[in-house]
């Protein structure tokens, strides 16, 4: 019977547990649901807000309009007059229309529009409009908007009077004075009526924030009411289970901590660490009560390679000696070779990994891979990784028609340098002039020394000669200043030849040769220069 209710309880588990999701599910998009639409109400309050803002605005931007046309009888004034009317027209077409048993909503969207509310606001307030239009709040600023509409057909009427006053003789001053009153007199009407209109939109922005804000906390307690009784009977039968399940977890727990590799376990649904033994706390150098608030990607250098490893594990169940970078709690890198295999424990599905770290080995590779590749004085590629990266240069322009150049930099007189004070002395200059060049060429270009006091420069991309001329150039500027070597100063020169691709050759060979031989030819016209290939 004890062997039977076992069996029997992981299923029951797992439909419990999916009640509880699907639960909270409901909840969440039932909540989600209603705030959308709540914002959209409020989105909806506020652009009428601003659009009152509009219409009172192109209001007053009318009379004024007008009024300076009655002065100066100027056309861009009456055009202005008319521009500033097309708001509020729009916003009353709009709103006949709404008002209408069976509206067209397109031409109410023409209208609201044409007062230039926000294309994106318009269907919210067409919403609001027709959904709440019978609330007191809108109902008594939809009856002072129509108020206005005498106002504005008094206003447009005076404009027409004033248009055809102004085109024929009887504009004089008296009648200006007339038509100025009667500006006066509709703008007086129309204030007040704005800025009532102004305070019952306020009202309703108000009462419906207040409303909703109200109607969700009722929705929200309700639904959590619901869920917390559900999930509360439903907790109180998975607790047998899960005292079942603790001594065996306790078991497996005690064999993992004498383990000879550090060892992790993390949950897979929401990749938080669950456990890890002795020898994982020393190796991200935390704490139990710490580590288990990181997931699984916080010890990840590279985010994207736990995706990976994820991946290999749904396909394949495990995986085996993965070479990843990792990190600690305070930062500090290290590689490892990752072990990890699935599997189910407290009813959860896990991973167990298991790390062997390889970090000194992978630092001895690397250290011997950059020792392959660059020159031991003065840290800069040396010929080897220079060949290599011209030769990935060559094909990528072939490829693209693209053009690049080599710089064949040979330091002058450094042999007495050499004879006069020693090879100590030779060797501090070439790690000082090292440094010159590098800091002079362009973030992207390779500096290379291939051997002595011959270094080779890889400019990849150049547009023209005139702007390899300019980086020669500021080689030579770059070393003209006097080195301070210890005891002594000295000044150093540099000869130049340059060669470009495809002009002065399509491969490797003929490209390093043309430039040195166009790096010799500086040599025998007095040195100190520099000189292109293809210009001999």
């Amino acid at each position: 019977m004890l062997r039977h209710a076992k069996a029997r309880s992981p299923v029951k588990n797992s439909r419990r547990l999916l009640l509880i999701v699907w639960i909270f599910v409901a909840i969440v998009v039932g909540l989600l649901a209603f705030a959308y639409y709540s914002f959209g109400l409020m989105s909806a309050a506020r652009a009428y807000v601003g659009g009152e803002g509009l219409w009172s605005k192109s209001q007053k931007d009318a009379v004024l309009a007008l009024s300076r046309y009655v002065s100066e009888q100027r056309p861009q004034d009456y055009q202005a007059f008319q521009d500033a009317l097309k708001v509020s027209l729009g916003d009353r077409e709009a709103r006949l229309e709404l008002e209408k048993p069976n509206p067209d909503l397109q031409i109410a969207a023409h209208g609201f529009l044409e007062g230039r509310n926000h294309a994106e606001d318009i269907d919210g307030m067409i919403r609001l409009y027709r959904s709440f239009r019978t609330v007191p709040e809108l109902r008594k600023a939809i009856t002072v908007w129509n108020a206005a509409d005498a106002h504005m057909d008094q206003l447009i009427i005076l404009g027409e009077q004033i248009r055809s006053a102004s085109q024929g003789s009887s504009m004089d001053d008296a009648r200006r004075r007339t038509f100025q009153a009667q500006l006066t007199h509709i703008n007086s009407q129309l204030t007040p009526l704005e800025d009532e209109f102004s305070y019952a939109l306020g009202e309703i922005s108000r009462r419906t924030k207040t409303i909703l804000g109200f109607v969700m906390v009722l929705v929200a307690t309700v639904l959590l009411a619901v869920a917390y009784m559900v999930s509360r009977r439903v907790v109180r039968q998975n607790e047998r289970y899960q005292r079942a399940l603790l001594d065996s977890e306790k078991q497996l727990r005690g064999m993992l901590q004498f383990a000879p590799l550090p060892i992790i376990i993390v949950s897979l649904p929401d990749n938080l660490v669950t456990y890890a033994n002795d020898r994982a706390l020393a190796q991200f150098n935390t704490s139990m009560a710490e580590l288990l608030g990181f997931t699984a990607q916080d010890f990840y250098v590279d985010r994207e390679e736990r995706t990976r490893i994820v991946e290999a594990l749904r396909a394949h169940g495990t995986v085996r000696d993965w070479e990843v970078q990792l990190q600690d709690k305070k930062g500090k890198a290290f590689w490892v070779l990752l072990s990890s295999r699935r599997l189910l424990l407290g009813g959860r599905e896990c991973l167990l990994t298991a790390l062997n770290n390889i970090d000194e080995r992978k630092q001895a590779q690397e250290e011997m891979r950059h020792r392959a590749f660059h020159d031991e004085l003065t840290g800069l590629p040396n010929r080897a990784m220079f060949m290599d990266t011209l030769s990935r240069t060559l094909h990528r322009a072939e490829r693209k028609k693209a053009c690049f150049s080599i710089l064949f930099v040979d330091l002058d007189h450094f042999k007495s340098v050499n004879d006069k004070y020693g090879h100590s002395v030779g060797d501090l200059l070439l790690q000082e002039v090292a440094l010159r060049v590098r800091q002079s060429v362009r973030e992207g270009d390779l500096v290379a020394r291939l051997g002595g006091d011959e270094f080779v420069i890889l400019v990849e991309d150049d547009g023209s000669a005139d702007e390899v001329s300019q980086i020669a150039k500021k080689i030579q500027t770059v070393l003209e200043p006097i080195h301070t070597l210890g005891e002594h100063q000295l000044r150093v020169t540099a000869s130049v030849g340059i060669s470009r691709y495809p002009q002065d050759g399509t491969d490797m060979d003929a490209l390093l040769r043309n430039a040195d031989s166009a790096m010799y030819r500086v040599k025998e016209d007095g040195r100190n220069n520099f000189q292109f290939h293809s210009t001999y």
